[in-house]
Order: structure tokens, then sequence, then C-alpha cells
């Protein structure tokens, strides 16, 4: 990719922070896809140590830009893939190895966005990985994936159908997984392979005959590593990248043979089979990654809408002076009954509008399009509700519809909102879903304040999905982050800001409406019978065979049989049986 310094081109810039290299890469504003399988970069030497100072870490970058031959004034966006344990807003790292220290602090962030008048985001190096791998389109299905660059220490992030997976919400320091010879930073460090030769040259340790003995140890290092975490993380295939790759990759070292040589082993200790793959990308994923977090962030905050807590109508009471500790319980259900009773009148007004989003959502998905929710609390555990149900209910693929929250899927059911999660962008969850102009987003804020929300619908839309939002009232003026919005009209809460209660009730209103009746007009029911569920239980066995009897007058013995020769697929069975 060329290089140059003209003032009325704008580029986003990459910087891969590493505790041996730092690497960057500029591409202009206006970059597609296609334009990420071109980057070139640049490495400086990294400053990265114990006691290091940000003016060391300055002149490193000063240093980095002025070989990309691009000036401050041309960046418009900046991301930063590094090692260690980012937050949640990714603003900066918050853990890591002890030379991380410069970086454990926002100043040197607020320095950079003051220097380059953009704003800056940080994320873990293998979730940049994620999300470079997933820009290319190798992210794909409905399985987990493990993504592990090796470089100086090893990087981990799971990828499960098209989300970013942390159980307990914490990212997976696989390499701090300590055995009898050491911790696993140390067995599988590409740097610690490299000391084996006297100038420290990962290369020649690559193909030197004399290193054959601590190369054959290395290997193993590595799949012990892999089938461990294969087993804790029930893993379908695991992705290796980064310096140890890059390395290979220059000069033609069999990585993947070595690797596919000793892999049997290991599988017969597996209960489900594990594909290893060595990425054909070394350390341009994590490059790759950060660009597009850099470009969309970009995005999001240009569209970024706060709404004074004055002008959210669930932040006033629904009865301004009610005293509701000094009522008793009757009165008090009363009170909601009527409110929710209220609300649920007032719902009418938009059922044209979640008319006209069900017809386009429809002819989205016909193009083979997803549906996404995208909700912080209430609203996000609402919409993961309706999102695991729609599969099992309908037959609809698991990896067509999905939901995000704030905060991470994993643990929604039993922690959420404990650390301003949605205040923070969705951006990098997003990206891991590779969007594309067939998928509808539906974003779910009551108040129409979360961020989370408002960030994955401003750059769906520039992707070109379809967004809505649904949130408690219309907005005063028109949103420019999303195609439509959906009112909930649940108007002021009994207890006031507790979305919980009516806009809670108006939003799983809203999308039993949105999806049953987009389930409908996909063919997945038949008179007022759902025909494309999963007979897995007695329950759902006994409702199939049901369904038979009634729609071809059998018996009970007919039915089942009817089913069984359809391999029980109820809608199979309709199939085969309609006259």
């Amino acid at each position: 990719m060329k290089k140059t310094n003209i003032p009325n081109i704008s580029y986003f810039l990459a910087l891969d922070i590493g505790g041996t290299w730092i690497k960057g890469t500029v591409i202009k504003e206006t970059f597609l896809k296609s334009d990420l399988n071109q980057l070139s970069s640049v490495k400086v030497k990294s400053p990265l140590k114990i006691n290091a100072q940000p003016k060391q870490l300055t002149n490193a970058l000063k240093e980095l830009l002025t070989n990309l031959q691009v000036s401050s004034e041309n960046i418009k966006g900046i991301g930063i893939s590094t090692p260690g344990i980012v937050n949640y807003e990714g603003s900066k790292v918050v853990g890591g190895n002890p030379y991380l220290e410069i970086l454990q602090s926002e100043t040197w962030k607020n320095e950079l966005e003051t220097l380059f008048q953009c704003h800056v985001s940080f994320i873990n190096d293998a979730d940049a990985v994620a999300i470079g791998l997933s820009q290319l389109g190798k992210l794909k299905g409905n399985k987990t994936i493990g993504l592990m660059p090796i470089g100086t220490g090893v990087g981990f992030s799971i990828w499960r159908n098209g989300r970013r997976w942390r159980p307990g919400k914490l990212l997976p320091l696989v390499g701090s997984i300590i055995t009898p010879k050491g911790d696993y930073n140390n067995l599988v460090s590409a740097s610690n392979l490299a000391v084996f030769d006297k100038n420290h040259d990962l290369i020649e340790v690559l193909l030197n005959n004399t290193y054959q003995k601590e190369r054959k140890q290395y290997h193993l290092n590595l799949l012990n590593l892999i089938y461990s975490v294969a087993i804790i993380y029930g893993l379908d295939e695991v992705i290796i990248s980064g310096g140890l790759v890059e390395a290979a990759n220059v000069c033609n070292y069999p990585l993947q043979k070595e690797l596919d040589r000793n892999y049997p082993e290991f599988s017969t200790k597996l209960d489900k089979p594990l594909k290893i793959i060595v990425s054909e990308n070394g350390n341009s994923l994590q490059l790759i990654g950060a660009l597009a977090l850099a470009k969309a962030e970009s995005i999001a905050y240009k569209y970024r809408e706060v709404v004074p807590n004055n002008k959210m109508v669930t932040e006033t009471p629904y009865i301004k002076d009610i005293q509701l500790q000094n009522m008793d319980s009757g009165a008090i259900i009363e009170t909601m009954w009527e409110a929710e009773q209220r609300s649920g009148e007032a719902l009418k007004e938009s059922l044209s509008k979640i008319s006209n989003v069900v017809d386009i959502v429809v002819k989205k998905l016909e193009k083979g399009g997803r549906i996404i929710y995208v909700g912080a609390g209430t609203s996000g555990r609402i919409a993961a509700m309706d999102a695991v149900e729609i599969p099992c209910t309908f037959g609809f693929p698991e990896d067509r519809v999905l939901a995000l929250i704030s905060g991470g899927i994993t643990d929604a059911t039993m922690e959420i909102e404990t650390n301003f999660e949605e205040d923070a962008s969705a951006i990098p969850e997003m990206l891991l879903l590779d969007l594309c102009p067939e998928d509808s987003v539906i974003g779910i804020t009551a108040s129409g304040s979360a961020y989370y929300v408002q960030s994955a619908l401003a750059f769906a839309k520039s992707i070109g999905s379809y967004t809505v939002m649904i949130r408690a009232e219309i907005a005063e003026s028109k949103l420019s982050l999303c195609d439509d919005v959906i009112a909930l009209h649940s108007g002021h809460e009994v207890i006031a800001g507790s979305t919980r209660m009516k806009a809670g009730t108006a939003t799983k209103k809203v999308l039993n409406f949105m999806s049953t009746t987009i389930m409908i007009k996909l063919g997945k029911v038949a008179g007022p019978y759902m025909v494309n569920m999963a007979c897995i239980n007695t329950k759902l066995i006994e409702r199939a065979v049901n369904i038979l009897k009634t729609l071809y007058n059998l018996t009970d013995n007919e039915a089942l049989q009817k089913l069984k020769d359809s391999n029980m697929e109820l809608d199979k069975a309709i199939k085969n049986n309609k006259l």
C-alpha cells in the first residue's frame, strides 16, 4: 500500500504494541474490506519495560509515524492492539505483564487524543485477531473457536457463534496456566523459542537442524496448551497467529505440518474432533482488527446522542406524589396493574410501525440475512430470551438470530450492569459478527440513551444493514443513527427509572409480535400450529403428534409413526403427508 502525506487524505492508524516490537500501519479513510488483505506495515523497537516512561512510548510512536510517512493531522481514528487485560470501555489496560504499566493509565490515551484530535480505542491483541479474522470472512458457523496469537507471550480469545465468549466476564489468560515446567507464556512464547539462538533469531531456530530437539519440545508444549483449552472451553477449532506464525511464514517453516504430525495422540483424548489451523496471516491480523475498530468507533462517536435525564420519560414517576412504602400489597399491585393496562392500550399506536418493520426484516431474511438484537440491562435480557426461543420454537437456524448484551452474553442472567457497561461501545462485538446489508439490527434501549445500543445501530447502518431502535417514546427529532424507531408508549414508570416494569413488559410484547410474525411470514406456521419446532423432548414430541392428528385426522400411533418416518422432523412429516 502506497503511503503519502497528502493533506486532504485522511487515514486510520493501527498499532500493535508488544513487548518486543511496536507494529503499525495506516489505511485510507475510504478503505474497503478487500483492502485489508493488502496491508503493509512497519515496526520499531518497543520501549515497554518495567519503569518505562510515557515519553519513551511517544517517541517510539513518532518514529513509527515517520516511517509510515503520515503526519498526525491526517489521522482520523486510532485502534491499538495490546497484550494484557483491556477494560470493557476500551480506554486502557487494567492488568497483565508489569511492562504494560504505561498503558494502565488513561493519561497516555488522553495525550494521543489531544495530539491527533481523534478517538483512540484499545483492544486486547487476541480480540483484535478475532476481529481481523471476522473481517476477512474466516469466522463462520455455529461453533466455538479459540484464537491464539503467539509472540512475546500467549494471547487467547474465544469466538462462539458470532460473539466474544468470556465465561465469568473474564479474559481467558491461558498463558498464565502453570505446569510443573512453568507457565505457558514461557513454554509457548515465540520469544523464548528464539533465545536458543545466540542472536535470538527465531527464523534460525525454526530452520537450523541444530535446534531440532528444542523445536520438538516446543511443538509438544504448544499441543499440550491447545489440548488443555480445547477441553476447558469445548472448542471446535483453534487458530494460531502472531509472531510465531509470521516467522514461520517468512521462512516457509511447515508449522501446520509439524502440529498435524503430533496431534493424533492428543485427539483421542477429546470428546469431539478439534481442528488446528495455522493462519496464513501472522501479525497482520492484530492490525486488521485494530483498523476495523478505529473506523467503526469513529462512525459510532460521530452519531452519539446524549439524552438528558430530564428528557427521559422513564425517569418520571407514574404518580408523582405516590407513597408506595405506605401502601398495602393489594393497592400496590392494583396500581401496577392499572399502569400496565394503560401502557398496553397505548402500544396500539405502534402496531402499524411494527408491521412495516416486520415486512422489511422478512425480505432481508429471505436474502440470507440475520436478526441481531442489541440491548443493555433488562432490554438485553429480554432480547436474549427471544433470540434463544426462536430456533427451538420455529426451527430457525441458531446462527441467524443473535443477541448482544452490554457486559457480555455469558452470564447475562446472573451478572450485568456492574461497570457502566451500557455506556461502553458495542463496536468490538459488532465487528465480530461481520455484518452485511442483508442483516437486520434491532437495538433496544427504553431511555434511548444507552451508547452500547446507539453505537451498534450507527455502525450497522453504515454497513447498509437495516436498523431499528425500540425505545419508550418517539424521539423529539428523527434519529440519524438508525432507519426506524418503534415506540413502546410505555410512559412513566410506577417506580421512576425501573424499566424492567412497564417498558420491559412492552418490550417483550413488541419482540413477541415481531419475531412471531416474521416466522409466520417465513412459513414456519401452518394454521395456528408451529411446524418447524425441534422434537427434542417428550412434551414437544407429544405436541407434534397432536398437531399431526389434528391436521390429518390420524390416531396417536399413526401420527407418531408418521413423525418417526420423517426422522422426528414435524415440518417434513407435514410436507410428506399433504393431500
